[in-house]
């Protein structure tokens, strides 16, 4: 039973608006009540069954089985999902193209290093090298101790010649390209139409032009290479500037090694050196 239940029949009852109801003034006690006047109301009257007065709960008042329970209409409504503000930020260009603008000058700042440091073009001059090169070929030269080891024999270098030049080099006047076919400390001559380093004959795959030979018409005197000298030759053994004409040259004129031909006859042109 809740609070608002009654323990006895003596209890006011309850009406329908929660507040007690109020109980009529009936006559003093121990008076006789007049004829024909109801009993009081909440006590049997004689000769009748006593009757249970039962309680009218207020509205405001719960059953004591529903504690616990919540009756606040909004606790069965289930709130609605809340969106995420989807609304579009303002995107921030300034960082990305500052990236951009960075990667630009690293690149830049890459194309200008790379020629001046690492690797250049070169432009043959006349035929010293033909048929291995022909004259006005552009080949792509690796500098000198950056790209490349030690320098070997057979590797075609471009160098600065000597100051005072005794034979003529056709579309000259600059740095020359040629073949090294000696090395320092070796001592370098030729016999006949054999060219002999060390006392071996010089094992070369078919660079020069068959046909003048390996010696062509000038022939190697005996010379033994200092320290940083190299001899060098050109593939055309008929008649070339080379050592035989202007002797050996030192390791500190080598601009670089011959890598690759890029143009032949104005047109691009592939090759490996």
């Amino acid at each position: 039973m809740s609070p608002s239940s009654f323990y006895d029949g003596d209890s006011p009852g309850m009406v329908a608006d929660g507040y007690p109801e109020r109980p009529e003034r009936g006559p003093a006690p121990g008076a006789a009540a007049p004829p024909g006047a109801a009993a009081p109301p909440g006590r049997p009257g004689r000769g009748e069954p006593a009757r249970r007065a039962t309680a009218v709960r207020s509205p405001h008042e719960l059953d004591y089985r529903l504690r616990g329970l919540s009756t606040d209409p909004t606790d069965y409504v289930s709130a609605a999902p809340t969106r995420p503000d989807r609304r579009r930020r303002p995107r921030r260009h300034g960082p990305i193209l500052a990236k951009a603008a960075v990667l630009l000058a690293v690149a830049a700042l890459a194309a200008w290093l790379v020629p001046a440091f690492v690797v250049q073009s070169f432009s043959v001059p006349g035929g010293a090298m033909s048929p291995t090169l022909q004259a006005g070929d552009r080949i792509l030269v690796a500098k000198s101790g950056l790209l490349g080891g030690p320098i070997h024999s057979g590797q075609i270098v471009v160098f600065r010649p000597p100051r005072f030049l005794p034979c003529t080099v056709v579309g000259g006047g600059g740095d020359l390209v040629l073949r090294v076919v000696a090395l320092p400390g070796q001592t370098i001559w030729s016999i006949d139409n054999t060219i002999f380093v060390d006392g071996r004959p010089l094992s070369e795959r078919g660079w020069y032009t068959p046909r003048f030979g390996q010696v062509g018409s000038r022939p190697i005197s005996s010379t033994t290479l200092a320290q940083n000298q190299y001899f060098v030759l050109g593939d055309d053994r008929s008649g070339a500037c080379d050592s035989r004409v202007f002797g050996p040259i030192s390791g500190s004129s080598v601009v670089g090694e011959g890598i690759a031909i890029v143009v032949r006859h104005g047109h691009v042109f592939l090759g490996k050196l």
